[in-house]
């Protein structure tokens, strides 16, 4: 009877664990909508910039400057950045439900611009709204997948953003070219609407819960996350406990923060991948690509060419899941900016023998292959690991600011790679822009071999003594740490 009664037991418990993992699924899911309502902003201008330059009915029939076309591709970077910490404090302090509804009405209303309007200034205004919600979504959806996630699933969970929004790009991709601007921005503003629909019904964050003093609701939602596991909801209390009595009365000033070397080498080290990452051309290639493909003469149809750069960075977020993990951070990174240096280079090459007036008939393919090896690679690596190495190499007080200072730079590069482009072209000529690209990632590929530590199955102590300039211990001594933690929580 005792062996049938554990048997049960057993199976009870396994059903519950599977139930908290799907809920935990749906629950990031949900939060994931917001970043197909991401992607969608930032591959507008892809399909939509080309239109609104052929002079169709829109803004009065009036064909828009290249000046123009700068700025309605670069705003949304220039209100990321703005929203950035704004975003982060609203998170903080009212919690990542708010901070999730907080970008519905801007996402919708940004939306409605596009839709009832066809002033130039008030597509302007859309741009820059859209981008402050991008912004916010890229600091409320990664944190709240990753404190309702458990251990075992929040490395997967935590890949949905960039698979969904990766997603979310090769239908604007596919459908933009087919119908008006109008239509395609109806059709976006219905995304929010479904996510915060979705999301009135997900819990809040545990850990937000227990730092404010609500341990009753904490212990709710860690019951509906855990499927009803009572035993694995307490156990997770007691961890939440910990961290927050650690993180209680601890300096988490700018200076107090870089006081310390490893942080300071952290944060150089994220400062540097978040720079290189966008002066590599990463958004002026995503956004540009129509008219890359137009210049280049090639025999694939633009609107072609984008759908297939759209599903080969979704496979690369994919692929990017599986290697992560095997290969490690260091060689991805190197591997991919080499990869992009060459298809840079190559692209450069192209269009400057292009403008010597070169037959280029027989390699018209090239400017697509080059465009869509890039693509891949930067999804591989540089695209996606410089976020994984920045979740890893902070201690958890410089974490938030750290991520944040990060999350601004590359919002402000992004802005300012893709407003002057027209104006780097204008200087140095389509062949020497990418060429210059091309340098940038020559110039990442050695900073990475040199000054990027290798995190991969690494414990943070480790990590920080590294970058502390300290003999690392070895791996028994590293392993030692985590147990006496382990022990602490037992006797919690």
């Amino acid at each position: 009877m005792s062996n049938i009664e554990t048997r049960t037991g057993s199976e009870e418990s396994r059903k519950k664990k599977w139930k908290g993992k799907l809920r935990q699924t749906i629950a990031a899911s949900v939060a994931n909508l917001s970043s197909i309502a991401y992607g969608m902003a930032m591959a507008w201008p892809t399909p939509s910039l080309p239109l609104l330059r052929s002079g169709k009915p829109l803004l009065d029939g009036r064909i828009i400057s290249a000046e123009e076309e700068a700025w309605l591709g670069s705003l949304a970077f220039l209100g990321a950045l703005v929203a950035a910490p704004i975003s982060s404090y609203v998170s903080q302090n009212y919690g990542r439900k708010i901070a999730g509804y907080s970008v519905v009405i801007p996402f919708i209303v940004s939306w409605l611009f596009m839709v009832f309007s066809e002033s130039l200034y008030l597509f302007y205004a859309s741009r820059f709204c859209l981008g402050m919600c991008s912004g916010g979504v890229l600091v409320f959806c990664p944190m709240y997948v990753g404190e309702i996630a458990e251990d075992s699933i929040r490395g997967a969970l935590g890949t949905f953003r960039s698979t969904l929004g990766n997603s979310s790009f090769i239908i604007m991709y596919a459908v933009g070219p087919m119908i008006s601007i109008k239509d395609m921005a109806t059709i976006c503003a219905f995304l929010p609407i479904i996510f915060a629909i979705a999301y009135y019904w997900m819990p809040e964050s545990p850990l937000y819960l227990m730092k404010n003093g609500r341990s009753q609701e904490a212990m709710e939602s860690l019951l509906w996350l855990r499927g009803g596991d009572v035993q694995a909801a307490e156990k997770e209390m007691m961890k939440l406990t910990v961290v927050v009595k650690e993180s209680e009365n601890v300096d988490t000033s700018i200076k107090s923060l870089i006081s310390s070397r490893s942080t300071r080498r952290a944060l150089i080290i994220c400062l540097v991948l978040a720079t290189g990452q966008q002066l590599s051309g990463i958004y002026v290639v995503l956004n540009y690509a129509v008219s890359i493909f137009e210049l280049s003469g090639g025999s694939v149809e633009p609107n072609t060419a984008t759908i297939i750069l759209a599903t080969l960075q979704l496979i690369g977020a994919i692929v990017t899941l599986f290697l992560l993990d095997v290969a490690g951070r260091r060689i991805l990174m190197i591997s991919s900016q080499i990869i992009m240096c060459a298809c840079l280079g190559g692209l450069g090459t192209y269009f400057f023998l292009q403008q010597q007036d070169y037959d280029l008939t027989s390699v018209g393919f090239l400017p697509v292959m080059c465009v869509s090896l890039y693509v891949f690679s930067l999804a591989v690596g540089l695209g996606s690991v410089p976020f994984v190495v920045m979740s890893e190499i902070f201690n958890p007080q410089a974490r938030g600011i750290a991520t944040t200072v990060t999350t601004m730079t590359i919002w402000l590069m992004a802005f300012l790679i893709t407003k002057f482009y027209v104006n780097i072209v204008s200087v140095l000529y389509l062949h020497g822009c990418y060429w210059l690209f091309a340098c940038v990632c020559i110039a990442s590929v050695v900073f990475t071999i040199f000054r990027i530590p290798e995190t991969k199955n690494r414990s943070l102590e480790s990590i920080l003594r590294e970058l502390n300039g300290k003999e690392n211990k070895s791996d028994e001594e590293n392993t030692r740490e985590p147990a006496r933690n382990s022990e602490v929580l037992e006797k919690c």
